[in-house]
């Protein structure tokens, strides 16, 4: 539960961060801590965190509540599905991954706006959600070190050690 509420207060922080220090295109440095969260402490717990963040994100916005919740939780399953798939977990491989998914996550809280809300991306430029899956990347290889999988406490519990 320490782990968890951490990870909560790292999520805030992670908000004020993307708000203080850049502004139009941010990387979602949230969409990485969920990221982080999932590979070290299992699928489930995961997802709960994914929709934890998401629920924290989306009222820092303001809007409807619901996209990111439904978008960061969605990644948390995913990245610990495909990292049982993936025998070789490397900075490449992070990268890959955390570009795959943050197309995902932009994905699914637009279509989440488009058909909850009155909110249209029809003529938004391309070039806002392109730059923020860039700025998400060089913020995961950055923070690639906190994203290793490196002990996983899913394991270590189902084992008995």
């Amino acid at each position: 539960m320490k782990y968890f509420i951490s990870y909560i207060l790292l999520a805030y922080c992670a908000l004020a961060v993307q708000s203080l220090l850049f502004s139009g295109v941010k990387p979602d440095l949230v969409l990485v801590l969920v990221c982080a969260y999932s590979l070290k402490f299992g699928q489930t717990r995961g997802v709960i965190y994914g929709m934890a963040a998401g629920l924290l994100v989306d009222v820092s916005g303001g809007l409807i509540l619901g996209p990111n919740l439904i978008g960061k939780s969605v990644v948390a399953f995913l990245i610990r599905s495909l990292r049982e798939n993936l025998f070789q977990w490397n900075i490449y491989v992070n990268t890959i991954m955390i570009v795959m998914l943050s197309v995902i996550d932009i994905f699914l809280v637009y279509a989440c706006f488009e058909f909850f809300s009155k909110v249209s991306f029809i003529n938004r430029p391309w070039l806002i959600p392109i730059t923020q899956v860039f700025y998400t990347a060089a913020a995961s290889i950055i923070l690639y070190h906190f994203l290793q999988p490196g002990k996983d406490y899913t394991l270590i519990k189902e084992e008995g050690f």
